[in-house]
């Protein structure tokens, strides 16, 4: 192991194949930080000193400033297998720990319906609970909820069905039994997330430099080469301050910030190629005045490392340092217009601005001075490029930029080609009615199915809360020729506004997913033969995971009053909700939107209408939302913890609920006043300690109260209904 060098922590430990794979091995990229060698010199001079051993690490910082980068790196000083764990909200001890799973013999599985047979043997493909669920969802072609509800039944299926026999059960580990075990560097990626103390407990007894896991099967003790290094973001959505006893197991704590202004340079020359260090040096100073412009103004965006190296390739392959600064830099920080004049502000302030027309003058000089000097020299250099006029070069890049723009709205457009016709005399798209009689049996049926699911789910929610007796019904609407013409129309307006604001938040998501395939995992998308060999159950490999902004999702509760046919405020509503849903559909970006009123009957004393959910996408979604009505009362407390529990189930991590109203909540039996108001806060206190943010959107006469229940910081006014389209959209994307 001396290939190590210096910091090598077993030299004599010989490693497998496996292991060895999962050496991290430094790019020439790579440069040394001062983290890097002092984390380093640390752990190795304290190695044997037994209870003066460094073996947990805590690196606390922004996204991009170079946690996992460093993690990698100590793996490879060190001589160790890296791997990794990323925490999540609703983890329990089976994600900490393994599952166990039943083992059912060949012949009683063939006595099984073929649905069971086939959920059975993708199962035991898998090693944890969440691996199960989505398995299920994939081979049987159900929701979420659906397929945990399966999973349990699946569990008492096999404990019922024994014929007499003993039922068998086989224990999988977790990643981080094995990286415990067998003596691995192992990344816990944001345990300030996790809600379950029992969770955060058995792990901080875990992490004892002489500690232990009781698994089902025995008990494991921390094999001496493990090294845990916690990465933790500060101030991300969802997350929390790190629990105090898992400070306290840690030995060394870094706070990853920006580097210094040289070191940035560096590792820039390194990661681009791009060798100017004025040009640098001024992209530097800029990236660290935003930083700095941001924090002081509780801006949440971020202007770190990864902007930086993005922004110096986009400069290095002859973008304008000016334009490519908003797609790279600014509109990853914040979209809000007024928050983009505070950045702006500061950066002319400064003299940055002006400072970055000169360097760029600078290069052009440079680039075409030395065009010239390769040019005679080798004639084989082909960098005419540079050598362009400026109106020619930014004429190339608007080019650019509205190709871009089509590329990136054309996806709306194709979703209605199924059922558009032809264009209007005003030039909106004319569209003819489905055919109902077109749906297959099968597809009408579980249209049912999932409308039956939806009112299981909310009325489980509720029952037990104070809204347990309301009789509660959840429609899913259907939809029209009338309504397919009006979405035409009212889409017709707001497609401009919602295309640009996408075109400026796509760049976001340039990194957001890999192609590449991460071998040797415990399950995955994608099956590697030659891995079975080992016997070690890593015969999977997965996409690479998101590399930027947590992802997000949003949901949008309208309220559904009779007070909101008056004053326009229906159309509006109508309007924003149509931008809201062409904009998350543009970005990728998964959508819940319900209505709500109360008191229709007797029978029916509170209604939901769910015109879409992102547990079942349907293209004609947008047409459903022309049904949004002005109907009779408002119970919001119970539409709120509807969504919101919707929304803390979903697997993303930034949860947005929105909700339009535009009165303060009034229905029957005395649902009114403090007491109707009091129900409201308390739900938003409890949803947002689980990780919901909420904010209202004020059309109505009521807008103090609203403001009142809600808080100043969570309220919308919205006095210009013309302006809540755009409003609406612009919020989203800031959150993105």
């Amino acid at each position: 192991m001396t290939e190590y060098g210096k910091f090598a922590l077993s030299p004599e430990r010989q490693l497998t194949d496996v292991e060895k794979t999962l050496l991290w091995k430094k790019p020439l990229t790579h440069k040394v930080s001062e983290e890097e060698l002092r984390i380093s010199n640390e752990i190795k001079r304290n190695w044997n000193r037994e209870e003066m051993k460094i073996a947990n690490i805590l690196l606390e910082g922004d996204a991009g400033s170079g946690k996992t980068q460093l993690a990698k790196a100590l793996s490879a000083n060190f001589g160790l297998p890296y791997t990794k764990v990323t925490c999540f909200a609703d983890m329990d001890k089976s994600d900490l720990i393994g599952a166990i799973l039943p083992v059912i013999s060949s012949e009683r599985l063939e006595k099984m319906e073929p649905v069971e047979q086939s959920a059975l043997k993708a199962i035991y493909e898998s090693d944890g609970f969440q691996c199960i669920t989505e398995i299920l969802m994939d081979v049987l072609g159900i929701t979420q909820e659906q397929a945990a509800l399966k999973m349990k039944q699946l569990l008492k299926l096999a404990a019922e069905n024994t014929d007499g026999e003993a039922v068998e059960y086989r224990f999988y580990p977790s990643e981080i039994v094995r990286a415990y075990q067998k003596g691995y560097l192992l990344e816990i990626q944001e345990p300030n997330v996790i809600r379950d103390a029992a969770v955060l407990m058995a792990l901080n007894s875990a992490l004892e430099l002489d500690g232990s896991i009781n698994l089902p099967t025995e008990i494991i003790h921390r094999h001496p080469d493990f090294i845990a290094v916690i990465t933790a973001n500060r101030s991300y959505a969802g997350s929390r301050p790190i629990n105090e006893a898992l400070r306290d197991r840690v030995q060394h704590t870094e706070k990853m910030d920006l580097p210094t202004k040289e070191v940035m340079i560096d590792r820039a020359k390194a990661k681009t190629g791009y060798q100017d260090e004025h040009v640098l040096g001024v992209l530097a100073d800029i990236i660290m005045i935003l930083d700095k412009t941001a924090r002081a103004n509780a801006i949440k965006g971020i202007a770190g490392m990864r902007s930086f190296f993005y922004w110096a390739d986009a400069v290095a392959g002859g973008a304008s340092a000016k334009e490519s600064l908003y797609h790279k830099v600014i509109y990853k920080i914040t979209t809000d217009s007024e928050e983009i004049k505070l950045l702006e502000e500061a950066l002319k302030s400064h003299g940055l601005f002006a400072r970055i027309e000169e360097a760029r003058m600078e290069e052009k000089k440079k680039r075409k001075s030395s065009d010239a000097i390769e040019i005679r020299t080798w004639g084989d250099i082909d960098d005419t490029g540079f050598g362009k006029e400026n109106s020619l070069e930014e004429k190339g890049i608007a080019l650019k930029k509205s190709a871009d723009s089509d590329n990136s709205s054309s996806r709306v457009s194709d979703d209605l080609t199924h059922t558009e016709t032809g264009l209007g005399e005003d030039g909106s798209p004319t569209y003819h009615q489905p055919d109902p009689e077109s749906m297959s049996e099968d597809a009408k049926q579980k249209e049912r199915d999932f409308r039956k699911n939806l009112n299981r789910v909310a009325r489980e929610v509720v029952s037990h809360s104070i809204h347990k007796n309301v009789k509660l019904i959840v429609h899913r609407p259907d939809y029209d020729q009338e309504n397919q013409q009006e979405y035409a129309a009212l889409r017709h307006g707001l497609v401009p506004i919602v295309r640009e604001i996408a075109r400026k938040t796509l760049p976001l998501f340039d990194h957001e997913i890999s192609s590449e395939f991460a071998r040797n995992h415990y399950y995955g998308s994608k099956f590697q033969a030659d891995s079975v060999a080992y016997r070690d159950y890593r015969y999977f490999a997965k996409k690479r995971p998101p590399a930027e902004s947590p992802t997000l999702v949003v949901g949008l509760r309208v309220d559904e009053s009779a007070s909101m046919s008056a004053f326009g405020r229906l159309e509006a509503a109508k309007r924003a909700v149509i931008a809201v849903y062409e904009y998350c559909q543009i970005c990728n970006v998964p959508i819940l939107i319900y209505g709500d009123t109360a008191d229709v009957s007797k029978m029916e004393q509170m209604s939901i209408f769910a015109y879409a959910d992102f547990d079942k996408m349907d293209s004609d979604d947008r047409f459903r939302l022309m049904r949004i009505r002005a109907r009779s009362n408002n119970r919001d407390g119970m539409a709120l913890r509807i969504m919101a529990e919707r929304l803390v189930v979903s697997p993303q991590q930034t949860k947005l609920l929105i909700s339009i109203s535009d009165g303060q909540p009034k229905a029957m039996d005395d649902y009114t006043g403090s007491y109707a108001v009091k129900d409201m806060q308390q739900t938003i206190e409890e949803y947002e300690r689980k990780g919901i943010t909420f904010l209202a959107a004020a059309i109505g006469q009521d807008r103090d109260v609203i403001s009142e229940i809600y808080g100043g910081e969570r309220y919308l006014d919205i006095t210009n209904l013309h302006e809540l389209p755009e409003k609406l959209v612009r919020i989203i994307a800031r959150y993105l």
